[in-house]
């Protein structure tokens, strides 16, 4: 951020300057990495059928095809609520079709369309891509311990998220 210069400050002491807690740098990180996404996908020819956010699912459905919602939820660690926007602009996209299971109608399953399949190489390379960025700004030990923070991070943010669900039902 041009501009920016967090204090520094000596040992345990607190930082009281408001840009610089934790929410503000989270937000940051999120938003260039969406822009960054956004470059990597339109230079690999994608922009026209993935969007940021697209990527858990299909992921998912690459490493095996025609899961119901239930299934992607849970291999993907994404709420119902999210699937179901982010399925809606996929299948408006042309990557992914939804259809009630045949044995059991209650159940939705997803399938990639061709086109969808078709997207798999170039995705696996904007991953790719993306990886060896993060490794060179920033080592393997330092993504490790990056990723085991963000998963106590989201699991902290979705216990509170749950909390307050459960206390606005009463």
């Amino acid at each position: 951020m041009v501009g920016y210069h967090p204090k520094v400050l000596p040992g345990n002491q607190q930082n009281d300057d408001p840009l610089d807690q934790i929410i503000w740098h989270i937000g940051r990180a999120y938003y260039t990495y969406v822009g960054l996404l956004e470059q990597v996908l339109a230079e690999n020819g994608l922009d026209e059928h993935v969007r940021p956010g697209m990527g858990h699912i299909l992921f998912a459905l690459f490493e095996e095809d025609g899961r119901n919602i239930k299934e992607i939820a849970a291999r993907t660690q994404l709420s119902g609520s999210t699937l179901t926007g982010m399925l809606g602009r996929m299948e408006k996209a042309g990557v992914v079709a939804r259809r009630r299971d045949e044995a059991d109608g209650r159940v939705v399953r997803v399938r990639l369309t061709l086109l969808g399949r078709s997207l798999e190489p170039r995705c696996r390379l904007v991953v790719e891509t993306l990886g060896e960025v993060l490794q060179s700004g920033m080592g393997a030990k330092d993504v490790l311990q990056a990723k085991r923070l963000l998963r106590r991070l989201t699991e902290t943010l979705r216990a509170e998220d749950q909390r307050r669900r459960r206390s606005e039902k009463r």
